[in-house]
């Protein structure tokens, strides 16, 4: 509408400064969603990825990273890959969207859609819509599996302590098992030091499956 406003301004005969007003109020339009929109990204290397108690890698080192592009009224993208031994793909593509915001003093949510993909084995791709609430340090979350696929419900409670932040988890995966987290993130510098135990249960419903426990470090950076 205003290009063709615009346009109906110079055949008649405006003058050109019309043409600079107009132009000059879209550059201000644009410039403004720019400077409210933030680009970040990060990198980490583990000892082990480690998912929802389940290793990602087959118990060998993982190098990750990701970038994040959010809006200032909410709305963020993002995308993160990871090597990962999943049949015959040796990596993972996650791509997510959604809506975060504050409800009131230390109180937020977040609503999101993900995507995860192994390129190279498509029967192992999932996807996953999410909500979460975070009270206090006191963050609730459930991923509904799409397309029949199984749900993930989790709790989990971070306190900072010291030079970094004392975390613990639980969560349930829907025909898959159970699993506990605790771990701390020391800051040091530009960086986040990482260390972790987990335990995980497994549900006698999935075939070949195994209890597992144990414990992996991280080193992780955001820029």
């Amino acid at each position: 509408m205003l290009n063709a406003l615009i346009f109906y301004k110079f055949i008649n005969g405006d003058d050109m400064k019309t043409i600079k007003i107009a132009l000059t109020s879209i550059f201000l339009v644009i410039s403004s969603y720019a400077s409210a929109t933030t680009i970040s990204a990060n990198v980490a290397l583990s000892s082990d990825y480690i998912w929802r108690g389940i290793t990602q890698t087959s118990g060998d080192m993982a190098l990750s990273g990701g970038f994040d592009l959010e809006a200032g009224n909410g709305f963020y993208f993002g995308t993160w890959a990871s090597n990962a031994s999943a049949g015959s793909a040796s990596l993972e593509l996650d791509l997510y969207l959604g809506f975060s915001g504050d409800m009131a003093e230390n109180m937020t949510y977040d609503i999101g859609y993900i995507s995860v993909m192994y390129p190279g084995n498509d029967a192992a791709d999932f996807e996953e819509a999410y909500i979460a609430f975070n009270f206090y340090g006191l963050n609730i979350l459930y991923s509904d599996g799409q397309n029949d696929g199984p749900s993930y419900s989790e709790i989990a409670y971070s306190v900072d302590a010291g030079p970094g932040a004392f975390n613990i988890s639980y969560g349930e995966y829907e025909d898959n098992g159970d699993n506990t987290l605790i771990g701390y993130d020391w800051n040091v510098s530009d960086f986040t030091i990482g260390f972790y135990y987990y335990d995980y249960e497994d549900d006698a419903t999935v075939a070949g499956g195994a209890d597992d426990d144990g414990g992996y470090v991280s080193i992780s950076r955001s820029f």
